[in-house]
């Protein structure tokens, strides 16, 4: 991304693209688990939810008044091309090996890769957002997804100790 070629709306809309596809991301992986590591992808899933819904309230809040700047948003082109820039930029699923859920430390370390890329990308959405609502939701999901990766980092110390 150049710097400012992306509206306030338009990078929640990536925000957007980017938690659904986490949340894809770990309940497919659950599908193929049990125990602990289907609860930790279970989770995982749970907070890229929880993401997703306030960058969607967000967008609400931002489009409100403003429904015919943000109309285009929606154009399924328009998602496409968006989706396009981020597919495979965090949850990259052509080099996501086979072993990636095979158990906890493998489910673990692949997450902790994908959340780290996740933080860079918020970083530099955030260093271009000049909105101020945006910038402050983008700053609270910003210490969520680093709070992610320390708290994925602990537990694989925990199971690799």
């Amino acid at each position: 991304m150049t710097k400012n070629s992306f509206s306030g709306l338009e990078m929640l809309k990536i925000a957007i693209l980017m938690e659904e596809e986490g949340y894809n991301f770990y309940t497919n992986g659950a599908k193929y688990t049990t125990g602990k590591t289907k609860e930790f992808l279970l989770a995982a899933a749970s907070q890229e939810f929880i993401h997703k819904e306030k960058f969607s309230k967000l967008f609400t809040e931002l489009s409100a008044g403003n429904e015919m700047d943000s109309t285009y948003l929606f154009d399924i082109e328009v998602s496409k091309y968006l989706s396009n820039l981020i597919e495979n930029q965090v949850f990259n699923k052509k080099e996501q090996s086979k072993d990636a859920f095979k158990d906890l430390k493998s489910a673990l370390t692949y997450s902790i890769k994908t959340e780290q890329l996740t933080v860079s990308i918020y970083t530099q959405m955030y260093e271009k957002v000049s909105q101020n609502d945006v910038s402050g939701i983008l700053s609270i999901i910003l210490e969520e997804e680093k709070a992610h990766v320390a708290y994925f980092s602990k537990l694989l110390q925990e199971i690799v100790s």
